[in-house]
């Protein structure tokens, strides 16, 4: 069977998407700005394109296999993290929308994010939002991200926003996290600065005015060790575009 034929298209928030029937992965978009990367390089360009910060021997590099991916490699140490992030070019007003693919090697050992942040990365040992026992810390001032972190109660994915400081709900997402399991993640900003959330192409989560209007942020993927040891972050694609020019 052709792989076109199980190419279908939505239209979502004004926008036309094209997307894969099977998996509900977005494949392409006619929207008025928009940047995929697909980690097709033998390298990750972190000078033009990525913003790429970690602690002691973290690092990022090209992978080889079908499709391409970016392997992120953490350091050593507990709280070691690893920041990857664009430029802050994309807008809650006009709103956007990032989906992304990736998988942890040790679901127990880190702690991820994925979605926007107002911030390219934290200070060191930080990343934009934890969840310890049952309680979650933000560093961001605004972002609409997913999380997951070892250190819960019952470590569970889960979504929320931060609005100029403010948390938003917290939202469990069904789903154990697993050790090289590939999930995709996608947030959307609407212009009203509406969050809706979507995990492997189920919506799980919509907060209204979950972020501040009129503030730049950028798509953000971030690990932060979770034990003494260095880990990986898998990323198979990540796809971004605003919903108005």
């Amino acid at each position: 069977m052709s792989e076109l034929t199980n190419i279908s298209s939505r239209w979502c928030n004004g926008v036309l998407e094209f997307f894969d029937t099977r998996t509900l992965e977005t494949v392409d978009v006619q929207a008025p700005v928009k940047f995929f990367d697909e980690f097709m390089g033998k390298t990750v360009d972190t000078t033009n394109v990525w913003t790429f910060a970690a602690v002691n021997s973290g690092a990022i590099a090209g992978q080889a296999g079908l499709g391409g991916y970016a392997r992120v490699t953490t350091g050593a140490a507990d709280d070691d993290d690893a920041d990857l992030a664009t430029a802050l070019n994309w807008s809650t007003t006009k709103g956007c929308v990032m989906e992304a693919r990736l998988a942890q090697n040790d679901a127990d050992g880190t702690a991820i994010n994925v979605g926007f942040s107002d911030a390219t990365g934290e200070d060191a040992d930080k990343i934009a939002i934890t969840y310890a026992t049952t309680k979650a810390t933000t560093n961001a001032s605004n972002a609409a991200l997913f999380f997951q972190d070892p250190d819960a109660t019952t470590d569970l994915f889960r979504c929320m926003s931060v609005n100029a400081d403010t948390d938003s709900t917290i939202y469990s997402v069904s789903g154990t996290p697993a050790d090289a399991a590939m999930h995709t993640y996608r947030v959307e900003i609407l212009p009203d600065q509406t969050c809706k959330f979507w995990f492997d192409g189920a919506h799980v989560a919509t907060i209204a005015s979950g972020i501040a209007a009129a503030t730049s942020v950028c798509p953000y993927v971030a690990v932060i060790n979770r034990e003494s040891a260095a880990n990986t972050l898998d990323i198979d694609y990540i796809r971004v575009w605003a919903l108005t020019r």
